[in-house]
């Protein structure tokens, strides 16, 4: 594995491409929620007409508010600086444990960076809230797991 701090530039930039695909995939949502729509305005008749529309409206609804989550997140990551070396908890660190390594940024889940796997969480995570503040070396508990510090860049 590479130096922390490198290996931090490595999974924000993992991260913006990761965040860029889901919009990419939930705008492709919207637009076919909303053709749906449209279709289902020109071919149906009556009540099935009103249920069909209404079921339209609602997924487009549905992908309309996850692609703002998605931007949500992009812009938070946007926001951090990858190359602000941290002593401590705190947006934009990476956190080296003796479980793995942790990315406070969003909440993105487990994700592969240069054979390295990266568990990318929200700086509000419970996991988080837990281990603050924690120095270098020090051990905690958090729902019967032990955490010990590694190291933080």
């Amino acid at each position: 594995m590479k130096d922390l701090f490198d290996l931090k530039r490595a999974v924000h930039a993992q991260c913006l491409i990761i965040l860029a695909e889901r919009i990419k995939y939930a705008e492709a949502g919207v637009e076919e929620a909303r053709e749906a729509g449209r279709s289902d305005t020109k071919s149906s008749a009556g009540d099935k007409h009103e249920t069909g529309r209404a079921m339209a409206q609602l997924e487009m609804e549905k992908q309309q508010t996850a692609l703002g989550n998605l931007q949500d997140l992009a812009r938070t990551l946007h926001g951090i600086d990858p190359d602000r070396r941290h002593l401590h908890f705190a947006k934009g660190a990476l956190v080296q444990m003796e479980q793995g390594l942790f990315y406070v940024a969003a909440a993105l889940g487990k994700i592969r960076v240069e054979e390295t796997d990266v568990m990318v969480i929200s700086p509000g995570s419970p996991l988080l809230a837990a281990l603050i503040p924690m120095n270098i070396g020090e051990v905690r508990e958090f729902k019967g797991a032990r955490y010990r510090l590694i190291d933080i860049a």
